[in-house]
């Protein structure tokens, strides 16, 4: 039986989505061994995208069967205004499961995805739009310079480019090498090879450039393309072929892998890396403000606009409740 009516029918408003919608994926099963600083990276992960994120954005956190410790700090999280949507599974979906999710879910026209162990620096957004708007067939775009074909050059977006576009060739700075080799942990004849080997870089006629390929632990995406690749296969918790892909289906759309010259996101791994600690405690160490609620805009007279404003004030809220509250049982009574 219904007493009264839902007060969601009386001009309600939904809430309307930011233009940038970013997700993060998280699966820390355990807080021992290769998983033991999980919270602190995830936490650092967390503060580093809401520090140095210079544009308003929805964050979406998909969890991915982690244990009950990761669990309640991002039930925190959420609580305290940090991000707007939890998705938390019992199971592990695997990461191109999760995928699937993540990218059919979100409503925002630009989609940025990250593992949970990716550090942000600021003006990693920005970069990362000038590329991807700059660039007409932008498939994803990484905020880190990549230094390995994930088609194994078996790409064929990159191969079609023409004018006005510049291929060029850029050696990165031997510290940009070794941070990136120290995120993937990989072996001196890798570190070596990448030393020595000149990306590829494409260049518009704006002067914006970029590294022709990308990475998937970290990418901004217009959502467009993203449906377009699914339903992404997924029978692995991680499988680099499964991650493969959905580059490979990219690739097939004719868009761009692409990635910035310089390293505004870090690969921090399961442990603090000894270069790239300073800047993570600096993070850590800073009190965040409080986040602005997601209050969306109240339609009507300029006294109700006012009122919703009103109502919706973090220390009024309470009272206009218990005032309504009250208002029902009166007008409910038979």
């Amino acid at each position: 039986m219904r007493i009264g009516q839902n007060p969601a029918r009386i001009d309600t408003p939904a809430y309307t989505p930011q233009r940038i919608g970013l997700a993060s994926l998280v699966f820390i099963p355990h807080l021992e061994g290769y998983f033991q600083h999980g919270l602190t990276i995830l936490r650092a992960h967390l503060m580093s995208l809401h520090a140095h994120t210079e544009m308003s954005f929805d964050l979406l956190v998909f969890d991915n069967g982690s244990c009950r410790e990761v669990k309640g700090f991002l039930s925190e999280m959420q609580a305290a205004g940090w991000i707007r949507w939890l998705v938390s599974s019992e199971v592990n979906l695997g990461k191109t499961g999760a995928l699937n999710w993540i990218f059919a879910a979100l409503p925002n026209s630009i989609i940025g995805y990250s593992d949970s162990d990716v550090f942000f620096r600021r003006g990693w957004l920005q970069a990362s739009l000038d590329i991807l708007e700059g660039f007409p067939h932008a498939g994803i775009v990484t905020a880190q310079p990549c230094f390995s074909d994930i088609l194994r050059g078996e790409g064929q977006a990159a191969k079609r480019l023409f004018a006005p576009h510049q291929i060029e060739t850029h050696t990165a700075e031997p510290e940009v090498v070794a941070e990136y080799c120290r995120g993937i942990n990989a072996p001196e004849e890798l570190h070596q090879r990448y030393l020595h080997t000149p990306l590829q870089v494409v260049r518009n006629t704006r002067g914006v450039a970029a590294v022709l390929g990308a990475s998937h632990m970290q990418f901004i995406a217009y959502r467009e393309v993203l449906h377009q690749v699914l339903p992404l296969p997924a029978t692995r918790g991680l499988s680099p072929e499964e991650d493969r892909v959905f580059n490979q289906r990219i690739d097939d759309l004719g868009r761009l892998h692409l990635s910035t010259l310089q390293p505004w996101v870090v690969h921090m791994g399961n442990t603090l890396d000894p270069h790239l600690q300073p800047e993570v405690e600096a993070v850590l160490s800073t009190p965040l403000p409080p986040p602005s609620p997601p209050t969306p805009e109240v339609e009507g007279s300029l006294p109700r606009r006012w009122l919703g404003k009103l109502a919706r004030t973090r220390h009024l809220r309470r009272y206009f409740l218990r005032l309504y509250n009250a208002l029902y049982e009166i007008y409910s009574e038979r």
